[in-house]
């Protein structure tokens, strides 16, 4: 067993006075680029640390030090610049926390560079890993000593008590979520997930970064990535509400949260309060980074009210994608007037039967999705669609009328292609791998996730998938110049650049299916499905993108 940490009984009365949060990065720029000639986006990717943030707070108001290390501001030098704030600190633990816990990112990290890192500088410190791979694979951090503990699910409160448990020489069996090394040094996995009561979610503790981190945080932009801050720098992801009232297929948001963890919003008075505290704080822009931002037309027109009450006037739009069944002209209306400027629209499917026993979208209906965006485009809103292709049980025809959607639709300024992945805790990872159509779970790993088709149906091959994503969705995206120089500007690159990316999407495409010489669109395929049957997507045996 490594020094510090944890021991079997879990009994040892610790001393821990200073915690030291590390946020891992939306994606690993450790790794070999494949393409070093693309234009650099990847590695400069960040959003708000939401919900380290209220950690850090609930660990204030417990009465412990706290500081903050996000290693997606620190691009270069990262793992020097983190030995220089351990060397400084000196940390009793340290606990890896992700900005969002449900936002999907290139990789799970387990920490273990971190955590190693931590105890060379102080041997006894005591290391707490959550996110996704604490959820994921519960066991695994633990067994294999990467750190004392890990806790699964939602973290708010649970670090909090998992530290004054240990200073207190408790047993921490019982805390929900928690997993530790117990007898025989097996893990003990909590069969619980931790609960949270959003109501009594303490205000953000951003009074708490240094200047290199605030610095950062308006500096290191999604450039080129479609919830790009167009009207400022200076933003602040925030959320309204946690889970969802629906299961789609390829949504890991309730394995993550916890099974029984129902949708849940904050208080309007205590989201005002976070968007005033923002606004005081320099903030020019927000985005609402929900799982489902609303249920229902109600709660759109309240919080519409709530802020034309409290002149709180901003440009802002929901990151994640505004759940467009709750959605009528008059609340979008008065969205609009609140400041909103960008609808991410979840269309998911140009086709009603996909949508609901497909995609799980029970309350979508195509169209309603054709007259929300009449709606948008009438009330000047700039429109992203994001769809999903290659769902299990999905036939020809439906992902051809997804396409087909797109294309009768050019009021949608950018359309997302997302393929279906079969996310850890999904219905659809369950799904595939019963019906033997994932051979290898590890794939899911070693790719960016939603950018290629990992299995194949008998309505689909994987490559089909891959011509979508790359060169359907070059010709339906940016098939004038001006509609090519709007998308640039929207996210924030010049034409140029813009058209990097586009090359880079039609090599990520050559690497997966080299030699690949057929047809250049799904239309021509449609009716050509055993064009090349043999030709799966050639998966590396480490990240690539």
């Amino acid at each position: 067993m490594k020094e510090g940490g944890s021991l079997s009984m879990n009994k040892t009365k610790h001393s821990l006075k200073k915690i030291l949060i590390v946020v891992p990065p939306l994606v690993n720029v450790d790794d070999d680029d494949p393409d070093p000639n693309r234009l650099d986006i990847e590695s400069r990717r960040l959003v708000s640390p939401v919900e380290p943030m209220v950690v850090a707070s609930d660990l204030l108001s417990r009465g412990f030090d706290v500081e903050l290390f996000d290693l997606g501001v620190h691009v270069d030098n990262r793992y020097e610049n983190l030995r220089l704030k351990i060397e400084a600190c000196r940390p009793d633990a340290v606990t890896l926390v992700q900005s969002i816990l449900t936002y999907v990112t290139a990789t799970d990290w387990n920490g273990a560079a971190v955590f190693d890192m931590a105890r060379e500088i102080c041997p006894s410190v005591v290391t707490v890993l959550t996110g996704n791979t604490a959820t994921n694979y519960p066991s695994k951090a633990v067994e294999t000593e990467v750190c004392d503990y890990a806790i699964k699910g939602e973290v708010d409160f649970a670090i909090g008590d998992l530290l004054e448990c240990l200073n207190a020489g408790e047993d921490i069996k019982a805390l929900p979520g928690i997993i530790y090394r117990g007898k025989n040094d097996r893990a003990h996995v909590s069969d619980i997930y931790p609960e949270v009561d959003t109501a009594k979610l303490p205000m953000p503790a951003y009074h708490i970064l240094d200047e290199a981190h605030k610095r950062g945080y308006t500096e290191l932009l999604e450039i080129g990535k479609i919830r790009y801050p167009e009207r400022s720098r200076n933003y602040r992801d925030i959320m309204v509400s946690r889970s969802c009232t629906l299961r789609c297929s390829f949504c890991s948001v309730a394995h993550l949260r916890g099974p029984r963890q129902k949708y849940r919003r904050k208080p309007l008075d205590l989201v005002m309060r976070e968007i005033e505290q923002a606004l005081d704080q320099g903030v020019e822009e927000i985005h609402f980074f929900d799982e489902l931002f609303a249920d229902q037309e109600s709660e759109l027109i309240e919080f519409a009210d709530a802020l034309a009450k409290r002149n709180l006037n901003f440009p802002w739009f929901v990151g994640q994608g505004m759940p467009l069944w709750p959605v009528t002209r008059d609340a979008l209306a008065a969205l609009v007037e609140t400041g909103m400027y960008r609808l991410i629209a979840p269309y998911e499917s140009g086709n009603d039967r996909a949508l609901r026993e497909c995609a799980g979208k029970i309350y979508s209906t195509v169209e309603h999705h054709h007259n929300v965006t009449l709606w948008a485009r009438e009330l000047d809103l700039e429109i992203i669609g994001l769809f999903v292709i290659g769902l299990p049980g999905e036939t020809r025809k439906e992902i051809l009328d997804t396409l087909l959607f797109t294309e009768d639709h050019p009021e949608i300024d950018y359309s997302v292609f997302s393929i279906a992945t079969p996310l850890v805790g999904t219905r659809l990872q369950k799904r595939v791998l019963k019906e033997g159509q994932l051979d290898d779970e590890d794939k899911v790993n070693r790719v960016i996730k939603r950018t290629v088709s990992l299995y194949h149906t008998d309505s689909f091959r994987e490559y089909e998938m891959g011509v979508i994503r790359a060169f359907d969705w070059e010709r339906i995206n940016f098939s004038t110049p001006e509609r090519k120089k709007k998308y640039a500007r929207m996210v924030g690159l010049t034409t140029q650049e813009l058209d990097m990316l586009i090359a880079h999407s039609r090599g990520v495409f050559e690497r997966f299916y080299p030699g690949y010489d057929g047809p250049k669109s799904f239309k021509e395929l449609y009716h050509q499905p055993d064009l090349f049957v043999e030709s799966g997507p050639l998966i590396p045996e480490q990240l690539t993108g």
